[in-house]
């Protein structure tokens, strides 16, 4: 059956390729930009198109590519892997970035041209990368921080053990997660700490056979200033679909590889609207705002609820810019009752956002002005 599969599946590819085959010629003269929202989406049917279709025929289903689409355009995205990781790690992250897109990112980011010009001025420690972690015959070191608030993407080289060899073609998989800070615990006792997170390979045996760049994204309840991502595992799926471990912590609470992650990260970028008391109906249940914050990555909220219905009901959140333009979300939400202050909730935006430009956050009907902080006068 599975022979019969893997049949099936190379001939299906072979017959996409012969229909779009004028188009993939044109391909090099595209500009091409694609979200990070749908790269994963990419890499999930590639990696199992068959459970991939049968997660997209249940009946909750949040994703908005037809299956025709998803196939044609995975087939493009095959033959352009090759080209991204020409281009600069940002821009081949988010699928392309225009140029005030590239100065926010480089305005925040450690690690960058920025930041190097900040070190060699003699910045503070919380602007500096922190140091690769090796134990073990593994490496890791962190070459990138994007983030704020409760959004983070951190780019890592990986050194494997000698003797490992990575192939482009790999489906590797890193198992980790982010600790929040020794502070945020103190302050939230018993509180529930939520995160969803993913990893993107960018580079894969590449310059080196056992050397890898991927980017972490982590989407958290809390603020990632501070916290610690631990790496816990990698693994591959193999073409028969079995997990084959590259390499593994043996305590997976004290001995994984710890990348710290600065305090106070962007804290200047993050703007927070007077929400408090704003409120919203949704079905049978009541939400009322507790607060929020808005960065250029994505926006954070805290509210309460009452009323019956389901317990953690997503609202759909945007932006309005000044030009009239809105700027959505991307569709996934972490949702979290934490039992104590209320429920947070967070959702990234696709590309970074240049705030200067946003007016207003759409929460469902709900319209909160942005108020642009005071620039000071010379």
């Amino acid at each position: 059956m599975r022979q019969f599969d893997e049949m099936l599946r190379r001939g299906l590819m072979e017959a996409n390729l012969a229909q779009y085959e004028t188009v993939l010629e044109r391909l090099p003269e595209w500009e091409i930009d694609f979200s990070p929202a749908y790269r994963r989406e990419r890499m999930r049917l590639l990696a199992d198109p068959w459970g991939w279709v049968r997660r997209r025929e249940r009946p909750v289903v949040r994703r908005g590519i037809t299956r025709g689409i998803a196939v044609a355009i995975a087939i493009l995205l095959l033959v352009t892997a090759a080209v991204a990781v020409a281009v600069p790690l940002w821009n081949a992250f988010f699928g392309g970035l225009d140029q005030r897109q590239q100065e926010i990112v480089g305005n925040m980011e450690i690690g960058g041209e920025e930041t190097e010009k900040a070190a060699s001025e003699g910045t503070a420690p919380e602007r500096l990368l922190p140091p690769p972690v090796e134990h073990d015959g593994v490496t890791i070191t962190p070459l990138r921080i994007l983030g704020a608030r409760s959004q983070l993407y951190l780019v890592l080289e990986i050194r494997a053990p000698e003797g490992t060899v990575f192939h482009p073609e790999d489906d590797l998989q890193l198992f980790g997660g982010l600790r929040p800070s020794d502070q945020w615990r103190a302050e939230h006792p018993g509180e529930m700490a939520g995160a969803t997170g993913s990893f993107t390979v960018l580079e894969a045996g590449t310059t080196e056979p056992n050397v890898l760049v991927g980017v972490v994204e982590e989407m958290v309840s809390y603020d990632v200033g501070g916290a610690t991502y631990k790496v816990r595992e990698l693994y591959r799926r193999t073409e028969d679909g079995e997990r084959e471990t590259v390499f593994q912590a043996e305590n997976y609470e004290d001995g994984t590889w710890d990348i710290p992650i600065p305090e106070a990260l962007n804290q200047d970028q993050v703007l927070e609207p007077q929400v408090e008391g704003m409120v919203m109906r949704k079905g049978e249940r009541t939400m009322t705002l507790l607060s929020m914050s808005v960065s250029p990555l994505g926006i954070w909220w805290n509210y309460k609820l009452e009323g019956k219905e389901e317990p953690w009901p997503e609202a759909r959140i945007s932006l309005r810019m000044k030009d009239g333009s809105e700027i959505r979300t991307d569709p996934g939400q972490l949702i979290m009752g934490d039992f104590g202050s209320g429920h947070a909730a967070a959702v990234s935006f696709e590309k970074p956002v240049d705030l200067s430009q946003a007016e207003a956050v759409l929460w469902e009907d709900v319209v909160i002005p942005l108020e642009q902080p005071e620039q000071g006068v010379e």
